[in-house]
């Protein structure tokens, strides 16, 4: 097992796909990230010998080496998931592949309670791409290019000008009804893979779309765009040139859970 707690250990968890991307959000972006906690356990073995100290770690994701392809995110429910059966998935794709357990310090939501699923994109010195996907959606259908509901384009040195007044004037994609339709079906069919029940999905996502609220763009606004132009150096020195911050939110926050560099986008 490896652990964020031990410092020896974080160079051995940056050698795998979606755990560096949730180590690297922290480092350069401090206080982002919901992850306040993470462990990686590399079999069935590594995690029951240490199951005690695993027990506040509910969240889960896999991930292969990164001298690998990354693997395929396994549907998983995000309440009490099976972590044995998640195991046992991951090696029988690949041998070399590791479970991430990790806690978040969020009060739980249900995946189609959040506000919206927001990818931001940067190309250092350059711009900044947001995609974003509404009520009852993620980060994975913008960081996978399943859907978009809206799009902006910032040019890098209109950063400083950005605020919230003026944020929709650059918005450069707005979904149509019936694409939004298309985008919700997929959606509700991919919760229920995952084991969520579908009278609650279509409960909760919006049948005619609703357009992000402004206070999370606020919170994109404070939260990433101030930071990169006041921390532009510090991320090119550290080779930060084509990267992307995605995920979530959490309340009215966009509380994203990783930082993906170009070697794997």
């Amino acid at each position: 097992m490896y652990s964020i707690k031990k410092k020896e250990d974080i160079n051995q968890i940056k050698k795998y796909h979606r755990a560096k991307d949730m180590v690297n959000i922290q480092l350069y972006f401090p206080g982002l990230s919901p992850v306040d906690d993470l462990a990686i356990v590399t079999d069935e073995e590594d995690y029951l010998s240490h199951q005690k100290e695993l027990k506040n770690l509910t969240s889960i994701r896999n991930g292969n080496p990164i001298t690998e392809p990354c693997m395929e995110s396994i549907p998983v429910r995000e309440d009490h998931p099976d972590i044995i059966d998640v195991i046992k998935k991951v090696k029988k794709i690949n041998p070399k592949g590791v479970v991430i357990l990790f806690h978040l310090n969020t009060k739980r939501t249900e995946r189609y309670e959040r506000e919206a699923g927001i990818s931001v994109g940067i190309s250092l010195g350059n711009k900044v791409y947001i995609d974003a996907v509404g009520h009852g959606f993620d980060g994975r259908e913008v960081l996978k290019g399943i859907s978009c509901h809206e799009r902006y384009t910032i040019p890098w040195n209109e950063l400083r000008r950005v605020n919230q007044d003026n944020f929709k004037e650059y918005r450069t994609y707005l979904i149509n009804p019936s694409q939004y339709l298309e985008t919700r079906k997929e959606r509700i069919n991919y919760l229920i893979s995952c084991g969520l029940e579908k009278e609650k999905i279509e409960e909760n996502i919006p049948k005619e779309y609703q357009e992000i609220p402004d206070y999370i763009w606020l919170s994109i606004i404070k939260d990433i765009l101030k930071v990169l132009e006041k921390e532009e150096d510090v991320l090119r020195k550290a080779g930060f040139y084509e990267f992307n911050i995605s995920g979530h939110t959490e309340g009215r926050y966009f509380a994203p859970w990783q930082m993906v560099d170009d070697k794997r986008m």
